[in-house]
């Protein structure tokens, strides 16, 4: 998508949108929770009728009556004179009977308090409005034109303001309960008399009932020729009455009324799934419907809402944001040249995964917006270092110290290349091990390997050129053996090359199950799918096909397959926002009872350390178990382990290792490293600085020296005493100060 640069000229200030207002209105349009649900769509008024159950259901009838008197004061007309189309309308009438609103409406109109209201509040505008009829849509206009602020002039042969009302069946008492709000208004009522043609000179502007409108009129005159029957409905003729009232009110403000919606019936667009809503009858009540009985039937609503994208991703819960709502916010945010932005962290906390988008029944991608919004922020310069630098740090390490290529031996060009992903190689290394072992031995024409990463990492941080540069040393390695089939272990590591590359890709999964793999189970599993599989029915099944071979049965976990949540790991939140990673985690985790098949290892990493039984598809094939979960040190120790031991045992290569410092941890120190994201080699080197300069400050009272030593953007200190075996080491901490 191509990003439009306002080039703010500044001190040194860059901004750039992702997009403009219309693309925004475009992407929020996608979204339909906020559009109307099927009841208020078809209602000629388009009641908020969700929020006046809502106050009914709880026997605030006060409130409920509020909400409609917001629209039209005529409760009692309402629910006489609607023919009530709101409830067939109603999602409940899918499964058992819609909503009694006229019953509802009528309960409001008793219980709800006659009406309260000011002239004290109402504007007082120095046009004069005439309105000609003697029928409900002229009443009605006065109503709508009077509560603006207009002084009204009803011209009429109506001996009173009740009577309209009351040739629809209404009684005094109702009548008067009805009209109670018009009293509120400078109105006069006078006796109809002379043509119509001439009131415009009487006032600013004129509006006239179907009854008496005619074409030809002056421009200030304003009407319609649409005739009701009582049978349409009392709800009909007040929409129009505010339609043509809007029009009388842009006239006298001087403004276009070309485009104006006329009333009529909406097409609901807003989705609602009935999942776990019983069918039920409706209230049918009498004349005057019993108080608790109406509570009742407000309390059936099931507030129709769009939470396809919410029920199962935490980053929407924990925000308390629709998608439509986040991507205002993000662009706001965006759009900010100085001062704090406030979205950055909401910004850095989606895990890009793309289950909100294949949840919403118009594929919403608000993952996409995120992305946009991390390379904008990075690009001018708003995006804070320390947000995204370990994770960056840690691809930088794979893809240099941990870094691996090697053909088979015998072989200069191979058929197969055996790429398994940083994180499998840092989570549990022996499997890696066993896994190319097994492919080497079984597949023919030589099959390389590749330890490294795909880059991943720095596209979720939005750093196009540290992600560029991954994929560049993976096609360089790839070329160098012949351009070989990749076999990947890793389905994000897979989706990217094919999606970013010339590269041809397969899982590992698909190759074993080509070759034969046995049985080395019985026992029940749930598989957590991975992010980088959404959307790929093929790989789903293939790992459903692959656990069934080792002989496990699966039993699908709520949101499965393309509606699987997050670990926690993707999107660079497991090192941006660590306490929204460990609630994810959690959330995937807590969906089962069973044993976790998962087949991306930072899941089966993630669901690990949220306490669920968890364990790799390729872990469960070659036995080598689910080690513990290691911490970010030993993650880093783990890949260096396994490129040595593949050198030494595979290539036959000579191992030459650095003199490691004599160094031990109080109990409960790495714990605290890990969770600062203090790695072990950064304590190494504090101590190695402390060696050459001898620079310490003692502490007097705990008995211990802290030293400091700046690596990159972070000064790291240590807290520590010398022994006889070597350094103790009770504690570390980091900042990004720099103290002159």
């Amino acid at each position: 998508m191509e990003h439009k640069d306002r080039g703010f000229v500044g001190k040194h200030y860059l901004m750039k949108q992702a997009f403009g207002q219309e693309e925004l209105h475009q992407r929020e349009a996608v979204c339909t929770r906020e559009d109307p649900p099927g009841c208020s769509a078809v209602c000629p008024l388009h009641l908020d009728i969700r929020t006046v159950c809502a106050y009914a259901a709880k026997g605030d009838f006060a409130k409920a009556a509020g909400v409609i008197r917001s629209v039209t004061p005529f409760l009692h007309l309402l629910a006489k004179g609607c023919p009530g189309a709101c409830k067939e309308a109603c999602a409940l009438s899918r499964v058992g009977e819609g909503i009694q609103v006229r019953a509802l409406e009528k309960a409001c109109a008793l219980y709800g308090g006659k009406e309260r209201g000011s002239r004290f509040l109402i504007p007082r505008k120095n046009k004069k409005v005439i309105v000609g009829g003697d029928d409900l849509f002229a009443l009605a206009c006065c109503w709508e034109l009077g509560r603006k602020g207009y002084e009204i002039f009803w011209y009429t042969r109506c001996e009173n303001q009740r009577e309209p009302l009351i040739s629809w069946g209404l009684t005094e008492e109702e009548a008067e309960a009805d009209t109670a709000s018009l009293e509120l208004f400078r109105m006069t009522q006078k006796v109809r008399e002379g043509e119509a043609s001439e009131w415009g000179a009487c006032g600013d502007a004129v509006c006239l009932s179907p009854c008496l409108w005619r074409t030809g009129l002056p421009e200030n005159v304003f009407g319609t020729e649409k005739k009701w029957e009582k049978k349409d409905g009392a709800a009909w003729i007040l929409a129009w009455a505010k339609y043509v009232s809007a029009k009388v009110e842009r006239y006298l403000q001087g403004a276009s009324w070309e485009g104006m919606r006329q009333p009529g019936p909406q097409e609901s667009r807003l989705h609602v799934t009935m999942d776990g809503v019983e069918g039920s009858r409706a209230f049918t009540g009498s004349e005057k419907p019993d108080r608790e009985l109406a509570a009742a039937e407000a309390g059936r609503c099931i507030q129709c809402q769009c939470l396809e994208c919410i029920k199962g991703c935490v980053y929407f819960q924990e925000y308390k944001r629709n998608p439509r709502g986040a991507v205002r916010e993000i662009y706001n945010n965006l759009s900010i040249v100085m001062g704090n932005h406030m979205a950055n962290g909401m910004i850095n906390a989606c895990d890009l995964c793309g289950q909100c988008k294949s949840a919403c029944p118009n594929g919403f991608d608000y993952p996409e917006v995120c992305k946009m919004a991390r390379k904008i922020m990075v690009e001018t310069e708003k995006m804070p270092p320390s947000v995204h630098e370990f994770g960056l740090l840690d691809q930088q390490f794979s893809c240099n110290e941990a870094f691996l290529a090697r053909p088979e031996p015998g072989y200069e060009h191979c058929r197969y290349l055996f790429f398994p992903g940083c994180q499998a190689s840092a989570v549990s290394p022996d499997t890696v091990e066993a896994a190319y072992r097994d492919l080497s031995g079984r597949l023919t024409g030589g099959v390389g390997l590749l330890l490294g990463c795909c880059g991943a990492l720095a596209q979720w941080a939005g750093r196009e050129d540290l992600a560029s540069e991954a994929l560049e040393k993976i096609r360089s390695v790839w070329k160098e053996m012949g351009e070989p089939e990749v076999i990947c272990a890793c389905p994000t590591c897979m989706k990217i090359l094919r999606e970013r590359t010339e590269i041809s890709a397969v899982g590992v999964w698909q190759i074993l199950l080509e070759l034969g793999i046995d049985p080395v189970t019985d026992q029940t599993v749930a598989i957590q799918d991975a992010c980088g599989a959404r959307g790929d029915q093929k790989i789903q099944e293939q790992i459903r096909d692959f656990a069934g071979a080792l002989g496990c049965k699966v039993e699908e976990a709520p949101f499965s397959k393309d509606l699987s949540p997050c670990c926690g790991y993707g999107g660079m939140v497991r090192f941006a926002n660590p306490e929204m990673a460990e609630k994810k985690a959690s959330f995937a985790a807590g969906r089962t009872s069973r044993k976790i098949l998962t087949y991306c290892m930072a899941c089966r990493d993630q669901l690990t350390r949220a306490g669920a039984d968890s364990i790799h598809i390729l872990e469960l094939a070659y036995g080598t178990g689910a080690p513990p979960v290691p911490d970010l040190s030993r993650r880093r120790a783990n890949r260096l382990k396994l490129k040595e031991k593949l050198r030494q045992e595979i290539w036959k290569e000579e191992i030459r290792r650095e003199a490691m410092l004599p160094v031990f941890y109080e109990n409960g120190a790495e714990e605290e490293m890990d969770r600062r994201m203090i790695l072990k080699s950064d304590v190494e080197a504090v101590l190695k600085a402390y060696e050459a300069s001898g620079e310490a400050v003692e502490d007097p009272e705990k008995g211990w020296l802290a030293a400091s030593a700046r690596i990159g953007n972070v000064t790291f200190w240590v807290k520590f005493t010398e022994t006889e075996k070597g350094y103790l080491v009770y504690g570390a901490y980091s900042h990004r100060m720099t103290v002159e």
